[in-house]
């Protein structure tokens, strides 16, 4: 089969909302699963999980120096296959210890199959970059949202079944792979990232990259708070969990129509610096707002404002750091992007609850707006000092095309 010139970004944009299915269909039961059925305490879980998470992260960073050097083609087959047989050996040996220990593997599976998805992105023609990136976030979204949604109907017909049905999805996310993902990179990008020598970065060019890293584990360390501790603290206030359930199903909507109308927009926003530091004070004042958050309304009105944030910021990042990396890095530097995200994530409820067990939630969340306002204020001050020095590889290789 001959090799595509162009990537198709749709079938992109497909693959990445697969994906996401199948990861959402593991992570919301595992913690019910491993403590109801398999007995296991939520310290053992949450090892488990904090595993599948590393595995992510080393996924990622290994993924994105390999995609540079190899057939990103054959890099992404390679990792729907293992996603696939983890989950078809899941069928099978849901028990303990396989179910945990092929946990880890979708992990590292998952980790792979975003860093390459990024990178592929990353080596779209030159003036869609910015708009792709923003769909894949929200065909990311809406992946967990379906597949979150699915999850809670299939669990209760067995663990056969539910594994059965990714198993299936990953069956047919390999063959629209084996069809549509076979892309000739010089066709794409104008240079063979796999012929090209390294090139390191320009001063400003790493000192702003490796801030917006530093700032990827910082964010996501704090956001992870509304995903593992928020639950307990509003059921501690009296509040069901029903009620923080449709939190989420706010964040999911929110994040549809806003992502919407930033894909609509396109290049007119023209800094998109502006955009990653108007994401991150939002995220901020979301935290804040929950310091004296007592009452749902309130609760609404915090994701409401880390929504906007979230919305704003998150797709704005791969882009800033594919247009200050070369050709010949681009995976690697977007299997950082993964790796810094993963990593906030996988130690942000431990953090959560250390504050927690020391201090109070009204510390964590007070502690979560002063961090990110620090975060906030050196990422515009790094920026500032360095944005006319760095060199502006979009721009650049649109120039030598």
């Amino acid at each position: 089969m001959g090799r595509k010139q162009t990537i198709g970004i749709p079938w992109l944009i497909v693959g990445q909302f697969m994906n996401n299915i199948g990861m959402s269909f593991i992570w919301p039961l595992t913690t019910i699963y491993m403590h109801n059925v398999l007995g296991k305490s939520l310290t053992e879980t949450g090892v488990v999980l904090m595993l599948n998470s590393i595995a992510n992260v080393l996924a990622s960073t290994i993924g994105g120096r390999v995609f540079d050097r190899s057939n990103p083609y054959i890099l992404l087959l390679m990792g729907i296959l293992i996603n696939g047989v983890a989950n078809f050996s899941l069928i099978f040996l849901h028990g303990w210890p396989m179910y945990p220990l092929l946990l880890v593997v979708t992990g590292f599976a998952s980790g792979w199959l975003n860093t390459m998805f990024n990178a592929l992105a990353a080596s779209v023609p030159h003036d869609k970059v910015r708009r792709t990136f923003t769909f894949m976030y929200l065909a990311a979204n809406l992946g967990v949202v379906f597949g979150t949604m699915f999850v809670g109907i299939v669990y209760s017909m067995g663990m056969a079944l539910l594994f059965s049905m990714v198993t299936g999805l990953y069956v047919i996310f390999l063959v629209i792979a084996f069809l549509e993902y076979n892309v000739d990179s010089s066709g794409v990008t104008g240079v063979d990232p796999r012929q090209a020598r390294h090139i390191p970065l320009p001063k400003a060019n790493a000192r702003m990259v490796w801030t917006f890293f530093i700032s990827l584990f910082v964010i996501w360390l704090l956001y992870e708070q509304w995903v593992s501790n928020l639950s307990v603290h509003m059921t501690d206030l009296g509040m069901p969990l029903r009620n923080y359930s449709f939190l989420w199903t706010i964040n999911a909507g929110l994040l549809v129509i806003i992502q919407s109308i930033l894909s609509l927009l396109g290049d007119r926003i023209k800094n998109l610096y502006y955009q990653f530091f108007f994401g991150m004070l939002f995220v901020g004042l979301s935290f804040l707002s929950l310091v004296s958050a007592h009452d749902y309304l309130h609760f609404i009105f915090a994701m409401v404002l880390l929504t906007i944030g979230e919305a704003t910021w998150s797709p704005a990042m791969p882009t800033l750091v594919s247009q200050l990396s070369p050709v010949s890095a681009k995976g690697r530097y977007q299997g950082l992007v993964q790796a810094f995200s993963a990593l906030g994530r996988s130690l942000g409820p431990l953090f959560g609850g250390v504050v927690i067990d020391q201090w109070s939630y009204k510390a964590l969340f007070l502690l979560a707006f002063v961090v990110l306002l620090i975060v906030l204020v050196v990422n515009i001050g790094v920026v500032h000092v360095n944005q006319q020095h760095a060199k502006n590889y979009l721009n650049t290789e649109i120039k030598q095309e």
